[in-house]
């Protein structure tokens, strides 16, 4: 499987989005995550200490043949051109977004630049309960037939624990570790269907 993780706007967990997918795809074959993002954000996280159980290489030295598996992170806000050069050969282009009117407005922009491509909405950044915020969202998506996750992902301390601890985050120091890997779980069994 080929997959795209990308947005049009910035801090709505692409990179956290992009390293579980490519971490959930990796228990299903050899996964290789291509950080095309000039931020370095996963090269970084890879960086960190204990290491990513899948390979990391910036887009030069990608050879995705040899893997089953590849996951591309893009920088945020990508180019037309760039855009299209990844996405055309992705099986899916998965953009995440968060709650509120920015993030919406951003999503809804984007979804006119990813006509005609596979793509699916992921809800991020997702508050804790009471919070309705992330069952507004998705109803938001459903209103406007944006194609979409039925699953979202919370917004967690553990991601942050597990960039600093350079892992995954079912293995980071925290009590809610497992519940954020297993929300990726989800999203991940939904992008095989």
């Amino acid at each position: 499987m080929r997959v795209l993780v990308t947005s049009l706007k910035g801090g709505v967990g692409k990179t956290t989005t992009a390293v579980h997918l490519a971490a959930f795809l990796q228990l299903r074959g050899p996964t290789l995550l291509v950080d095309a993002d000039p931020a370095e954000g996963v090269l970084v996280w890879a960086r960190q200490g204990a290491g990513l159980p899948f390979e990391v290489v910036g887009p030069e030295e990608a050879r995705p043949r040899r893997f089953e598996h590849v996951v591309i992170d893009t920088a945020g806000h990508p180019r037309g051109k760039t855009l299209r050069e990844y996405a055309n050969k992705a099986d899916l282009v998965v953009v995440p977004t968060s709650p509120g009117v920015l993030s919406l407005t951003s999503l809804q922009q984007f979804v006119q630049a990813l006509e005609g491509l596979p793509f699916k909405a992921l809800v991020t950044l997702v508050p804790p309960f009471p919070s309705l915020d992330g069952m507004r969202t998705l109803a938001h998506l459903k209103a406007r037939k944006i194609p979409h996750f039925k699953h979202a992902i919370h917004r967690r301390a553990a991601y942050e624990k597990a960039v600093l601890a350079g892992t995954l985050v079912q293995n980071a120091p925290d009590p809610r570790a497992a519940r954020a890997w297993e929300e990726y779980v989800l999203v991940g069994r939904e992008m095989l269907k």
